[in-house]
């Protein structure tokens, strides 16, 4: 257990798992929310804090992305009355990151806990992707420079980085070593 609480404190939480396992140990501890802060988490909804509690909770065994785990957990462990330090240890997170995300969760609910950047669309369809995957699969076509020839010419794709090429042979099953060679699979 004692590791456990260092490893929060270092802010070294980086799956989903490590974060469970920390915010169970956070849980074993009894919280009671102390007569003075009670008053500070005012809300204008209707919502009970206990009910905020438990959405909260929910929202943390459904996450998938750890910082979303981590935001929740720190408003959580605000609206039960511990100190913003105590937070910031047993998280490793900051102080402002505590009342950043305090804040948003007050004015927007969930939503303002959530990770709002989507990602970029891919500039490759799923159809797209399958037939590049067919034509890897023949031998002469596992070069590096032969697929960025091929998605240059037929899809007018660049990618800025090599590792969006790396990708794509790693799906097509492709073992891609820095010699620039590819074999197939070794089935056992």
């Amino acid at each position: 257990m004692h590791k456990l609480k260092l490893t929060a404190q270092r802010g070294l939480l980086n799956t989903i798992e490590q974060f469970h396992l920390a915010w169970r140990f956070v849980m074993e501890i009894k919280f009671s929310i102390p007569e003075e802060h009670k008053q500070k988490f005012q809300y204008t909804s209707n919502v009970t804090q206990t009910e905020r509690i438990n959405q909260l909770n929910d929202f943390i065994f459904k996450s998938q992305d750890v910082r979303e785990c981590k935001r929740a957990e720190a408003v959580k462990l605000r609206l039960l009355g511990i100190s913003y330090q105590e937070i910031a240890n047993n998280l490793g997170v900051s102080i402002g990151f505590i009342a950043k995300y305090q804040r948003q969760y007050t004015a927007r609910g969930i939503d303002g806990i959530k990770l709002q950047y989507k990602g970029s669309k891919s500039y490759l369809t799923p159809t797209q992707k399958a037939e590049i995957v067919h034509w890897i699969n023949c031998p002469k076509n596992c070069r590096l420079s032969a697929l960025k020839r091929h998605l240059k010419d037929n899809y007018d794709v660049v990618f800025k980085s090599k590792e969006s090429y790396y990708k794509i042979l790693r799906e097509s099953q492709f073992i891609w070593r820095q010699a620039n060679k590819c074999k197939k699979p070794i089935k056992p």
